[in-house]
């Protein structure tokens, strides 16, 4: 089978030659095929978000090539970088930029107008789309009346109005709670299964690796490992390596999250949280009580609240009432453990918190022209690439009237420690200044 995508040598460097070069990608060869589900993660900094952007074609600060159907994208024309955008991707984004002053069904049919279909056929895809969606009620509101969960789904349909074979998604579920998350993500997973659209994700959350035939896991840059998951259907590589232990799981957590440690480590997937538990408490088990437990400590982590009296009453009560029939001995040592483990995914789960509410790097045509225009307005020199992810974060925040202008300011006023871009206050001031005006100037 011939690859889709072909990236080859790829590289992308900010400020090359200057003293605050910052290389964003390293080396990049990745081949990804027809209706695959790929995820690229890994944690903030490492460069998933400027990946996914230079495959399509918005990052144009690269070396190396990128082969979509065959053909380089550094040779296209501009004719056909549109029709690449309008036909072949579909971009689906955390912020949904759907348009205020449109209604639904309007939205959706917007890149179809630009192809120049007739009003009737776009309004009858568009609403079917809508209807797919479950959000077809809602085509004649703005999306403002809409729930973060219904205007993602708009968006999504916004991205397959023109049919594309490539859908990509740059953290789609990020403004979602758990509940529209998990819709979503079921959407993507139905439209790569029965509409065999290529599905290319950006996550730092690893409750959804489950979804993906292949992850590529990325840091500093550079892409360490590979893992393919035989067990999502459809995977057809032949080439596909085995489904990896939980050491291996273990030994490349440790590389990609090196700030936290191994038992923290073993916690941060969630969806093997509790196999972590079960794995590290219990050797020499059968399947089947591994399961059972598996079970019992999935509901402790949905609830939150761990009890010790009642984990050992099901670890030595019969099989015949439910329990295990274990020896108290071996109960209490199983109780005792899980008990430890459980205390540190508190510990952990301030550090996933940490990792999520972090800025996400938006390397857009758009947000990169205003902010290279701005770091070279003002002579400002950055060189921690966490604080060029804060600062691209917060001029899309600032152009989707996220924020303010004065919660702009203080974003660029804070310190990258604390989730800033570290500026100082008469700096972060003058740049705010302008970037008010350059709002000013595209909406006027």
């Amino acid at each position: 089978m011939d690859p889709i995508i072909k990236i080859d040598k790829l590289n992308v460097t900010y400020f090359m030659g200057k003293a605050n070069e910052v290389r964003a990608l390293s080396d990049i060869n990745l081949e990804i095929f027809p209706e695959e589900f790929v995820i690229f993660f890994g944690p903030s900094g490492c460069g998933k978000s400027t990946l996914l952007y230079s495959i399509s074609g918005l990052e144009t600060n690269i070396q190396g090539d990128i082969y979509i159907e065959g053909k380089n994208l550094s040779h296209f024309k501009k004719a056909e970088y549109l029709n690449f955008h309008r036909s072949v991707i579909g971009m689906i984004f955390q912020a949904f930029y759907l348009i205020g002053s449109l209604t639904v069904a309007k939205n959706v049919t917007l890149p179809q107008v630009f192809l120049n279909i007739g009003k009737k056929e776009r309004r009858q895809r568009a609403m079917d789309l809508l209807d797919y969606f479950g959000v077809k009620a809602q085509a004649k509101k703005l999306p403002a009346e809409l729930s973060g969960g219904q205007q993602q789904r708009v968006a999504i349909a916004r991205s397959l109005i023109n049919d594309p074979k490539i859908l990509m998604a740059d953290e789609p579920v990020g403004n979602l709670d758990s509940k529209s998350a998990q819709d979503v993500m079921d959407l993507l997973k139905s439209l790569n299964e029965k509409q065999k659209k290529t599905v290319i994700l950006v996550t730092h959350n690893p409750a959804f690796l489950s979804y993906a035939h292949r992850v590529v896991y990325l840091k500093d840059g550079r892409i360490i490992e590979i893992r393919v998951n035989r067990q999502v259907h459809g995977v057809r590589l032949e080439q596909a390596e085995a489904r990896p232990n939980i050491s291996k799981e273990l030994e490349l957590l440790i590389k990609t999250f090196t700030s936290l440690s191994p038992s923290q480590i073993g916690n941060l997937l969630i969806p093997f949280k509790a196999k972590q538990i079960v794995s590290e408490a219990l050797i020499g088990m059968t399947t089947e009580e591994i399961d059972k437990i598996d079970k019992k400590v999935e509901n402790l982590l949905m609830t939150g609240i761990y009890d010790t009296d009642t984990m050992m009453q099901f670890l030595d009560s019969e099989v015949e009432k439910g329990g295990l029939g274990m020896d108290k001995r071996s109960a209490v040592k199983i109780a005792d453990k899980v008990k430890e483990i459980i205390k540190e995914i508190k510990i952990l789960e301030e550090e996933e918190n940490k990792l999520r509410f972090k800025a996400t790097a938006d390397t857009g045509s758009e947000v990169m022209e205003i902010r290279h225009y701005l770091l070279e307005a003002f002579d400002i020199k950055i060189s921690n690439f966490l604080a060029l992810e804060t600062f691209n974060q917060a001029i899309r925040d600032r152009m989707a009237n996220i924020m303010d202008r004065d919660a702009f300011r203080a974003r660029l006023d804070l310190s990258v420690k604390e989730g800033g871009v570290g500026l100082d206050k008469r700096t972060a001031k003058k740049v705010a200044k302008r970037m008010e005006l350059l709002i000013l100037g595209k909406y006027k």
